[in-house]
């Protein structure tokens, strides 16, 4: 039967990925007008990207234990006030901590959310529940680009942060009243045995931990298995996305910086990121009508090579021109990067890696994809400052897109056992 008649709860998400959806763009902004370099920026995300490991096991744990709404209301507040007091935060470090509290509290309301979407419906509407929860958290994420776009224009950067931690102070008074308490518990588990619920978890947050792994589960790595078909399968796929991850990490992390740099104003660069963000919206319902026609392998292949080659072309504009070519090569490839070629990657790999925890022991497979999945993030955010610094923007995007080139084959020589 269906637990909640009434699913006005849902609209929470759209204010608060609203105010979430451009931190990112807007923090990468705000340290490059503190003075801060490529260096600075790296290490911003990097310790962000750092702090989603163990929020991703504590929250995790908690939501098996805690209630649902009390842990999205925590969520809610705990994003909120670091906001509300970024004005409070003018150096680099105060920023660095306040941006790794955000993202610690934010991810808290990632797996709550998706157990009561699952609590609300009865199990043959999940599909369609889900389907719209993730329209509107990327409907979310959109609105807080544009109004962010324009609102640079006219406002500080820490004013409009300030801005966004009243409008998640505001959602979580509304979701006082209208977040349902549960009447059933999921526990976690239950995600995984839902394509579409395990989906759109991954979406808002790509590790989920059921326990701690241990170094006997990355046994898997071992050189003796690597080279032997086709038990190398499953290592070789989380290679894969390893690198694809690593790759992600070194571009998107100074991406906005470099737009900045190399001649945009912060409007226009909010703009890139905004256009780049409806395509993936589009994109992500296209690549669900794919997935039903076409092979998982095959479209990551094609994906990687698309997202890798519109890497290079921006890596060789940046490196070339200053300004308008500046903006409209960022108008036309980063659309085709993180849009179309990310969200059809992105569903093809996820549903590879739903079909390994659904077939084998689910504990171990999450644990050892959430760890490298979160190391390969930091890792990769970690090297693009260095890079950048050192050598070039233009280079930096290079070496990601090249990365991707290499990782296109090795999904075309994926062979499943």
């Amino acid at each position: 039967m269906i637990k909640y008649k009434d699913k006005k709860w849902m609209y929470l998400v759209i204010p608060f990925n609203a105010s979430t959806g451009p931190l990112s763009t807007l923090i990468t902004l705000q340290i490059i007008s503190l003075g801060g370099n490529a260096i600075s920026v790296a290490y911003v995300i990097s310790l962000s990207n750092a702090v989603l490991i163990p929020a991703s096991m504590i929250w995790g744990f908690m939501a098996d234990r805690l209630d649902r709404k009390k842990q999205i209301l925590i969520s809610f507040g705990g994003t909120a006030l670091p906001l509300i007091f970024m004005p409070l935060a003018n150096s680099i470090p105060l920023i660095a901590l306040n941006y790794s509290l955000i993202t610690f509290m934010s991810t808290a309301s990632s797996t709550p959310f998706n157990l009561l979407v699952m609590e609300s419906a009865e199990k043959k509407h999940w599909g369609q529940l889900f389907s719209r929860f993730s329209f509107l958290s990327s409907l979310g994420v959109l609105i807080g680009l544009i109004v962010s776009t324009f609102l640079v224009i006219i406002l500080r950067i820490y004013e409009i942060e300030e801005i966004l931690g009243l409008t998640v102070l505001a959602t979580l008074i509304a979701g006082l009243k209208i977040l349902p308490k549960p009447i059933v518990t999921f526990e976690r588990t239950a995600i995984l045995h839902h394509k579409e619920s395990f989906l759109a978890r991954m979406i808002h947050l790509p590790m989920m931990f059921l326990h701690l792994p241990n170094l006997h589960n990355f046994k898997m790595f071992s050189l003796r298995r690597l080279l032997r078909k086709p038990i190398n399968y499953i290592p070789l796929l989380y290679i894969g996305i390893v690198i694809f991850y690593i790759s992600s990490g070194i571009f998107n992390t100074v991406y906005p910086a470099g737009l900045y740099i190399k001649g945009l104003d912060k409007a226009e660069v909010l703009s890139v990121i905004t256009v780049g963000m409806i395509f993936q919206i589009l994109g992500f319902r296209f690549a669900s009508n794919l997935l039903e026609s076409r092979d998982e392998k095959r479209l990551a292949y094609i994906s990687l090579i698309l997202r890798g080659s519109s890497y290079i072309i921006l890596g060789l504009f940046a490196q070339l021109f200053l300004g308008i070519p500046i903006l409209i090569s960022g108008l036309i490839f980063y659309p085709l990067a993180a849009g179309i070629a990310f969200s059809i990657f992105y569903s093809s790999s996820t549903t590879l890696i739903f079909k390994i925890v659904g077939e084998r022991r689910q504990g171990t497979g999450l644990g050892v994809y959430s760890t490298v999945v979160g190391l390969s993030m930091f890792l990769g955010s970690l090297l693009s400052g260095y890079i950048t610094h050192f050598i070039s923007y233009g280079i930096d995007f290079i070496i990601a897109g090249i990365l991707l080139i290499f990782d296109s084959f090795l999904f075309r020589y994926l062979e499943e056992g």
